[in-house]
């Protein structure tokens, strides 16, 4: 999304990885601490709001964008992931021709050179 935004002469804000917009009220700002997946619709108990949880959120983050393209900085600047997801394991690493350290055994010459191979003892 970032590099065809670019492409198009566009502008691309991107909401912080874990802004609450579920759980945040629209119409107030109240913050609900706990918010079920389960329950699709969102009732402020502050100013009594009731609305469709995808509506209420969208809302929200519509008004993320309206306020950085409209104030250029303020909450969303900088905004982005705060938190890196770990990789679990062993990560891939893409090995190059010749690369190998030397004296390894099992490792495949660069490409164009030859591998120079004596036969010491033949049986028959």
């Amino acid at each position: 999304v970032a590099y065809k935004t670019a492409w198009n002469g566009g502008r691309l804000v991107v909401a912080d990885r874990w802004y609450p917009s579920s759980k945040t009220c629209s119409a107030c700002g109240t913050v609900k601490t706990k918010l079920a997946l389960s329950e699709r619709t969102y009732t402020c108990t502050t100013c009594g709001l009731v609305l469709d949880r995808d509506v209420n959120a969208a809302r929200n983050l519509a008004a993320i964008a309206a306020e950085a393209t409209t104030a250029g900085s303020g909450p969303v600047a900088g905004r982005g992931a705060d938190r890196k997801t770990r990789p679990s394991g062993p990560v891939a690493v893409k090995r190059q021709p010749g690369t190998t350290q030397a004296g390894k055994t099992g490792t495949v010459p660069p490409s164009g050179g030859t591998a120079d191979h004596v036969l010491t003892s033949a049986r028959c």
